[in-house]
C-alpha cells in the first residue's frame, strides 16, 4: 500500500496594530482520515484565537478532536506562556505530533481522548486527574473546530464537554467552530440536557477576513477555500448556565 501524499501549507498571522506576526505550518496527510484535513471551521477559529490570544495567557487550553491543530499552534506561537493539551482519536494523533514538531512548539501535552467514555486511559477522567495531580490546575479553555460532524457523537462531545465544566472548572468555557450542512441539525436539546448555553460569536466581531482564504492573490495564506464556504462557518461560546458570556 502506498504511503499517503502529504503538503505542508503555511498560514500567516499578523496585526495591524502592533508588530505581531506570525507563520503557522499546516501538514495536510492527504486521502487519509478526515481529522487529517484542514477545514474551513479551523481557519475560522485559528483567526479567532489569534485576535484573542491575550486571553490565553498562563491559561491550560484543551483542543478536542485537534488534527492539524492550527488553533492550538496559534496559541502556542503566540501566547507561550500557555499550557496546551491536544487530544483526539490514537489514529490522528501521529498527525497532531508532526504538525506541533514543524512549528517547533515544546510542552504541548497531547493525548488521546475518545468523547463519552470515562473510567479508561482515554477518557476524559483520566485527563482531567492528571491535569489536577500534575499541574495543580484545570482547564480554563476548551477548543474544537468541526468537531460537530458526526450527528452520532453530538452528544459524547456534549457529554465530555459538560463533564469539564460540571466536575472540574465551571469557569471553563468550550469554543467551537461548526460548519452548518443541514438547518435540522441542532445542539440546543442536548445543551438544554446537560445544563449547558451557547451564543453565537460574529465573525465580524473578530475582524475575519474570508478574503485571506479565498483570493489566490492574496499570499498570507497557502490555504485556500472556494468562495462560500467559510460563510457556512458559525462560532459558538458554550459555557455554564450559571456562568454569564464573556
Amino acid at each position: 500500500m502506498s504511503e499517503p501524499r502529504r503538503s505542508i501549507k503555511c498560514i500567516s498571522y499578523s496585526n495591524d496594530t502592533d508588530a505581531d506576526e506570525i507563520h503557522v505550518l499546516v501538514e495536510e496527510v492527504l486521502d487519509a482520515a478526515y481529522g487529517c484535513y484542514i477545514w474551513p471551521s479551523a481557519l475560522v477559529m485559528g483567526e479567532f484565537v489569534w485576535h484573542k490570544r491575550n486571553h490565553f495567557k498562563d491559561k491550560t487550553v484543551l483542543e478536542l478532536g485537534a488534527g492539524t491543530s492550527i488553533p492550538s499552534i496559534v496559541i502556542g506561537k503566540s501566547t507561550p506562556s500557555a499550557h496546551l493539551i491536544l487530544s483526539d482519536i490514537p489514529e490522528i494523533l501521529p498527525v497532531v505530533r508532526s504538525c506541533i514538531r514543524l512549528n517547533d512548539i515544546h510542552g504541548t501535552w497531547i493525548q488521546a481522548i475518545k468523547w463519552g467514555q470515562f473510567g479508561s486511559e482515554c477518557s476524559i477522567d483520566a485527563l482531567l486527574d492528571r491535569v489536577e495531580k500534575e499541574r495543580n490546575t484545570k482547564i480554563d479553555y476548551i477548543l474544537g473546530s468541526d468537531t460537530f460532524y458526526e450527528p452520532s457523537q453530538f452528544e459524547n462531545l456534549i457529554v465530555t464537554v459538560s463533564f469539564i465544566i460540571q466536575k472540574h472548572n465551571a469557569n471553563c468555557i468550550f469554543y467551537t467552530a461548526y460548519q452548518e450542512r443541514s438547518p435540522k441539525r441542532s445542539i440546543q436539546y442536548l445543551l438544554d440536557k446537560w445544563k449547558l448555553k451557547c451564543r453565537q460569536i460574529s465573525k465580524e466581531s473578530f475582524q475575519f477576513d474570508e478574503l485571506k482564504y479565498i483570493d489566490n492573490e492574496d499570499d498570507e495564506s497557502e490555504v485556500k477555500v472556494n468562495a462560500g464556504t467559510l460563510s457556512s462557518v458559525f462560532l459558538l461560546e458554550i459555557s455554564s448556565i450559571d456562568l454569564p458570556f464573556s
